[in-house]
């Protein structure tokens, strides 16, 4: 029967082998898979960088003059952090503990754990931003002065560590491809 469809004189050939390949469409072609490109940790590793130097800085803020009394009967007042005018013990402790919760946040970021940090990373830079505006305002008990150099750096620290993580998050993960007909 198959020989009465050829053109007279033609050669007979036997046709061509089908080879079938599970889950390919009926023409016989593989649809190509996408590979999804791996996502690059530059960010991760800047921000991590970045979170450990302020750190270090916020830390150093409890070491730094906390108020600027100017000068009070000829002999000048300083309190740091640590030591309050008076003698008393300060609340410096409280920004180291938050710079330490800061460098936490990095080493949660480089272990893979992006998320917690990050937001590790933001409670602790605002909890530095309130303690200085804070100390500022409600410590020293109405004493009329100004803030010295160690509740703007921690103020400062703390607004940076928050721009730092908002700026160096990667966007959101691309969707995978939808397979359909």
């Amino acid at each position: 029967m198959h020989a009465d469809l050829e053109p007279p004189g033609a050669p007979s050939s036997p046709p061509p082998p089908v080879q079938f390949v599970p889950n390919a469409p009926l023409g016989g072609i593989v649809p190509q898979t996408a590979v999804p490109a791996a996502r690059s940790d530059r960010r991760d590793l800047v921000l991590t960088a970045a979170l450990l130097v302020l750190s270090v800085v916020a830390g150093a803020t409890s070491l730094m003059p906390w108020r600027d009394f100017g000068r009070r009967l000829g002999a000048p007042m300083v309190e740091t952090g640590w030591e309050g005018a008076d003698g008393t013990m300060g609340r410096g402790w409280i920004a180291v503990a938050l710079a330490v919760l800061v460098a936490g946040a990095g080493v949660l970021i480089a272990a893979d754990k992006a998320r917690f940090g990050r937001v590790l990373a933001v409670l602790s830079g605002t909890g530095l931003a309130v303690l200085a505006v804070a100390e500022w305002g409600l410590g020293e008990k109405g004493l009329r002065t100004g803030p010295g150099i160690g509740l703007w750096v921690a103020f400062a620290v703390g607004v940076l560590v928050v721009v730092a993580v908002g700026a160096l998050t990667p966007g959101p993960e691309p969707a995978p491809p939808q397979g359909g007909t």
